[in-house]
């Protein structure tokens, strides 16, 4: 019964104190950074403590906060122990005072502090952002006072996510131009080759909009696909890569890979049934290949040497 609730304001707590740390970063700049780690270990030594004694958990407060290092408090440690102090002797001592101010009085205080900690120049952008942002802030808010904090943030992380992924995967296109060739059986010298020139990200969201840019039926018996400006990024990338090499190799045809990393050239030969066809080719060039690795199972990569500069 408590676990669910003690994960909860774990998650809550923990998000708006480093968000709180995030920014104060920014506000104070005095050339140093908070570090995440030790607020969160010492809001949670402090919280269980606070709930060993009867107390109640609590976490950074971004308007408190900000009022503080706006006040010129912001710079030293003593402040935030200081606010601590204060209040604890409040509660302590001044508690029946402090029961006799009205409700609205405090939300009076609360609204105050909005309006203090709020950054007013940030609704210059309304209208040049894009709209996946303006669903996003409105869902995000709406989760956290129909729900939770918690819920709010995964919800907003999820949904900004996928809305990433459907961008990139729309962003994905090409250039035509010619370029020469090398064949690897000796063969002289081909010029004016057909080039499909990629621009933008291959991954599991991009797979199928990759196959469609390509018509292999009115294609020349010869194409190169220059990655230099896309990358692989996983599994998806190199079945999607194969398949067109497949689709070309059907009609007769040869695909010549130019510019992939040592890693993705390898995993390509791993994932395709009995390796690489003698119709997808890929050219090596260790002085221009670009170097990154692939999202790919461990198997794979038990017997594939790790890419290095130079």
């Amino acid at each position: 019964i408590i676990l669910p609730y003690a994960i909860t304001m774990a998650a809550v707590g923990s998000i708006e104190s480093l968000l709180t740390l995030q920014l104060l970063d920014g506000i104070v700049d005095d050339g140093k950074r908070g570090s995440t780690r030790k607020e969160v270990v010492g809001q949670g030594i402090g919280n269980l403590a606070a709930g060993l004694t009867g107390g109640i958990g609590g976490c950074a407060l971004i308007g408190q906060s900000i009022i503080n290092a706006q006040s010129g408090g912001g710079i030293s440690r003593l402040s935030g122990m200081s606010m601590a102090t204060f209040l604890a002797l409040g509660i302590v001592s001044f508690a029946p005072l402090l029961g006799q101010i009205p409700i609205v009085a405090l939300a009076g205080v609360m609204l105050l502090v909005c309006q203090s900690t709020f950054s007013w120049s940030s609704l210059r952008l309304w209208g040049k952002i894009p709209k996946l942002d303006y669903l996003i802030i409105l869902l995000v808010s709406y989760v956290t006072v129909a729900e939770d904090l918690a819920k709010a943030v995964l919800i907003g992380t999820i949904t900004s996510a996928l809305g990433f992924a459907w961008k990139q995967s729309t962003s994905i296109s090409y250039t035509i131009s010619t370029t020469s060739l090398n064949p690897r059986n000796g063969m002289p010298r081909l010029p004016n080759i057909k080039c499909y020139n990629l621009n933008g990200p291959l991954f599991f969201g991009s797979a199928q909009q990759f196959s469609s840019l390509f018509n292999a039926k009115e294609d020349p018996e010869t194409i190169v696909i220059d990655f230099s400006q896309s990358r692989v990024f996983d599994h998806s990338a190199l079945e999607a890569i194969n398949n067109l090499a497949d689709r070309y190799g059907n009609l007769g045809k040869r695909v010549y890979l130019r510019r992939l990393s040592s890693d993705c050239a390898k995993l390509l030969a791993k994932v395709h049934d009995g390796g690489l066809p003698p119709y997808e080719i890929i050219e090596v060039d260790p002085g221009k290949d670009p170097i990154y690795g692939i999202a790919e199972k461990s198997e794979l990569y038990s017997d594939v040497p790790v890419a290095k500069a130079g």
